[in-house]
């Protein structure tokens, strides 16, 4: 595809950067550069300091001086990537808006592009946004729902918001109301603006991509639906506001080192021994008390991310075992029968020199089957189980060179898909790989990651059938890792598709033993297995996680 970029001349930003060398290495070319010719007025040291905002004065010094985020480090893109040709327009201004010459406009309509990124110029209207075929496409780095304006990913902290969003639109007339091509959700970096900037700025930079493999696929419905934005504009903040978002960034920082150091997840394995449909339904519910299993007494050991297959009348489990004396987790089995505390049989399921997790159960032909969480060792590996040995045994390696994180592999409508997500963000960006055969070989999704939300998009356990919908259960980390489940509902599922939606919020029983959270939803025979935490201080852990800071502190 053909594009061209609006932009204020060629010095760009480092995440804008990235975004357009993405499209230029999948083969889409930049076919022109729109320069803004605007002429922009300097006034002198006097007239400076007589016009100078002093009321906002906090906020410009601290931006300018105190955030230097990576993401809008300037770049000079002169000979960066091909682009075929460059003019200079002028705009004129009309209320809060630019609008192009006409003759302007029919010289960019002559190159006949697919689509302009807008990296430059201000609020633009009229004809310039029909003179390429899919318009002009522009980012908005917050949630357009809730925090029109500016400044980017600062009123998230400031109102303790746990979730930013961006998003990519097509734009219209209306202002604030394009089309939206895309939009995600990012996990609010409460303690650091400067984090909370690169990752809504890098988390962002493949959308356009996306959105051109979406089109090349045939898939352009979301292109004709309009967005309807939210009432709610901000402006910079004046020195009071930026005060008291300076007292909350540091109190921030303070909590967040405090929850670091003495805070540490103790978790467990529990049984809900009723069908899944008896748990579930649309919306926010808390489940039922688990039975907790009796595993170990260790303090510094934990038992997370159980699959189970019920067998013979028993549940055959296998979970990860994480000791905070040696900051590694192992897999391990055991038996546990329905109704009761007591375990049997336990043993060492698989161990390796990395830390090994979420032990993924699957039948196959009559055969049990697990996928471990590998990703340290670089690669999707298959291992069958053997339930009366507790042991897992190498079979087959899926996908070399992938760090996959906490792979899910489910049949469905003749493919086998392998959800995911990466190690480069590993509560947000879902990823899906495919095969005809269980064995593989197995090949990416068109336009992966099919979906970035914190709040929904690790996989939380096995997908299954409910009343004629495919479910699948995710992690939403909004607030902090493993704090709750999220259902989702399958729409749509293809080698070129995808799109689903909130189906239920579960929570953790209320005034439970581990109440704190959980990660884990694994749907068997007549019962659902899962997990839970609570919060202690363990002193390994401390230890640990002190001597880590110390290094990175004096290294």
């Amino acid at each position: 595809m053909k594009f061209g970029i609006l932009c204020n001349g060629t010095i760009f930003q480092q995440w804008q950067v990235e975004t357009i060398k993405q499209l230029v290495d999948a083969g889409h070319s930049c076919s022109l550069l729109i320069v803004n010719a605007n002429i922009v007025e300097h006034p002198g040291f006097r007239q400076k300091l007589l016009d100078y905002p002093y009321s906002k004065a906090l906020y410009r010094v601290w931006f300018r001086f105190m955030v230097r985020p990576e993401a809008k480090k300037n770049v000079d893109v002169s000979g960066l990537f091909p682009v075929s040709d460059k003019i200079s327009c002028l705009t004129t201004k009309k209320g809060y808006a630019e609008y192009f010459d006409k003759k302007d406009v029919e010289r960019i309509k002559s190159d006949s592009l697919d689509f302009m990124l807008r990296f430059g110029f201000g609020i633009i209207k009229g004809e310039i946004l029909d003179a390429a075929k899919y318009g002009v496409w522009s980012y908005h780095h917050d949630d357009d729902r809730k925090y029109r304006g500016v400044p980017t990913g600062f009123w998230e902290i400031m109102f303790g918001d746990p979730v930013n969003a961006a998003i990519l639109q097509r734009l219209t007339n209306k202002l604030d109301s394009g089309v939206i091509l895309r939009k995600a959700y990012f996990k609010t970096i409460n303690h650091s603006w400067e984090a909370n900037i690169n990752n809504l700025f890098f988390g962002s930079t493949e959308w356009p991509l996306q959105v051109c493999t979406e089109i090349e696929n045939g898939n352009t419905d979301f292109l004709s639906v309009t967005n309807l934005p939210g009432t709610a504009i901000y402006k910079l903040p004046g020195n009071l506001k930026m005060m008291r978002f300076l007292v909350r960034l540091a109190l921030n920082r303070l909590i967040f080192q405090f929850r670091d150091l003495f805070l540490t997840e103790k978790w467990n394995v529990g049984i809900i021994p009723v069908p899944v449909e008896k748990i579930l339904q649309p919306g926010t519910i808390t489940i039922p008390e688990p039975i907790w299993l009796n595993i170990n007494n260790k303090k510094s050991v934990y038992h997370a991310d159980p699959f189970g297959i019920f067998k013979n009348g028993k549940f055959n489990i296998v979970c990860e075992e994480y000791d905070y004396r040696t900051a590694k987790g192992v897999l391990v089995s055991f038996q546990a029968e329905v109704q009761s505390t007591k375990i049997d049989k336990k043993s060492l399921a698989l161990e390796k020199d990395y830390h090994l997790a979420f032990p993924y159960l699957i039948e196959y032909q009559g055969k049990s089957y697990c996928i471990p969480e590998n990703s340290e060792g670089g690669n999707v590996d298959l291992y069958q189980f053997d339930l009366l040995g507790g042991k897992l045994f190498f079979e087959h390696t899926l996908i070399e060179n992938l760090k996959a994180v906490d792979a899910s592999l489910f049949n469905y409508n003749g493919f086998w898909w392998l959800f995911f997500t990466d190690r480069v963000s590993t509560n947000e960006r879902l990823h899906i790989w495919y095969s005809t055969d269980f064995l593989g070989p197995y090949q990416p999704h068109a336009n992966n990651p099919v979906k970035v939300d914190v709040r929904s998009s690790r996989p939380a356990g096995n997908p299954f059938l409910l009343d004629g919908k495919l479910l699948r259960p995710s992690q939403d980390c909004a607030i902090r890792s493993g704090n709750r489940i999220t259902i989702n509902e399958i729409l749509r599922l293809s080698t070129t598709d995808f799109a689903e939606a909130e189906y239920a919020i579960l929570c953790p029983s209320k005034g439970s033993t581990f109440a704190e959270g959980m990660h884990t939803f694994c749907v068997t025979d007549g019962a659902v297995i899962v997990d839970g935490k609570r919060e202690v201080f363990i002193w390994q852990a401390f230890v640990r996680k002190l001597s880590t800071k110390f290094k990175k502190k004096f290294n």
